[in-house]
């Protein structure tokens, strides 16, 4: 992907080898962004990894009385789980293509802790020795969530990257790329911000590019202004969304948390 900018619009270039121009781009193109590290060439447009990684798994059990089993006992929104190891855990229903045939039905799971001086090798996670400590380690619902998964389920592993937003300042791309979700503001996700942040995203790039059809501002003033607004908004949420996910893998720390404490008791 390549890009070039003036006071015209801009042009986007594809490994395809296709171009498309426009008046603006809007990049959202995910945590590792592509477009951002064109917008900022040198080290400050990369995401840095943070110390914790994990795996994230769609499951189809193939097995109905599994299926029916988890979706019976689970939360219907998701189940999460923090262990003492240093594990944090999630568990939900990602599809029901048909309510009738629970063997189809489609399970979200997820694994994460902090890494160590292996961590090169999280690609090749296997899923055997995953299970063997889901056996030893987890209590229900996540042990059979775990032990139940057919073999030769994919096991996708990943390493958690965040990214602080900051201004465009390169002449080229200021009021032309407006970087919207992971692409403006990478977080860890064990917090649960970062969708909530990008649909927000969305709305106020919105609501500034109906102003400038208004005639109100041009679209490069639109675009800077959302800039201004997500950033103001996001920044802290970014460093607060990282310090949440030390802590779920901490467990010490998070049995001194006020969650862990008092719960949901306002009067304590």
């Amino acid at each position: 992907m390549t890009s070039t900018a003036d006071n015209s619009g801009i042009q986007v270039g594809f490994t395809d080898g296709t171009t498309s121009k426009g008046t603006i781009l809007v990049a959202a193109d995910g945590a590792n962004s592509k477009a951002r590290s064109l917008v900022f060439p040198d080290a400050a447009g990369l995401a840095h990894q943070v110390p914790y990684g994990g795996v994230n798994m769609h499951v189809r059990y193939g097995d109905s009385d599994t299926a029916r089993y988890l979706r019976k006992y689970a939360n219907p929104i998701q189940c999460i789980g923090v262990h003492p190891r240093g594990y944090w855990l999630w568990l939900s229903v990602q599809d029901v293509p048909d309510p009738e045939k629970p063997e189809d039905w489609v399970y979200q799971l997820q694994w994460t802790w902090k890494l160590d001086s292996s961590a090169s090798t999280l690609g090749h996670m296997k899923l055997e020795s995953l299970q063997k400590e889901a056996s030893d380690a987890f209590a229900e619902l996540f042990r059979t969530a775990w032990l139940r998964i057919p073999g030769g389920t994919p096991v996708p592993a990943n390493k958690i990257s965040v990214w602080d937003p900051m201004p465009v300042t390169n002449t080229a791309y200021a009021g032309h790329v407006a970087l919207v979700g992971d692409a403006g503001h990478a977080m860890s996700f064990h917090r649960g911000q970062g969708m909530n942040h990008g649909i927000k995203d969305a709305v106020i790039l919105c609501d500034e590019l109906a102003d400038a059809v208004a005639g109100n501002k041009d679209v490069h003033e639109a675009v800077n202004s959302y800039e201004k607004e997500m950033i103001a908004r996001v920044g802290e949420e970014v460093r607060i969304s990282r310090m949440n996910t030390e802590m779920m893998h901490d467990w010490e720390r998070l049995r001194e948390s006020p969650f862990m404490q008092r719960g949901g008791d306002k009067n304590k």
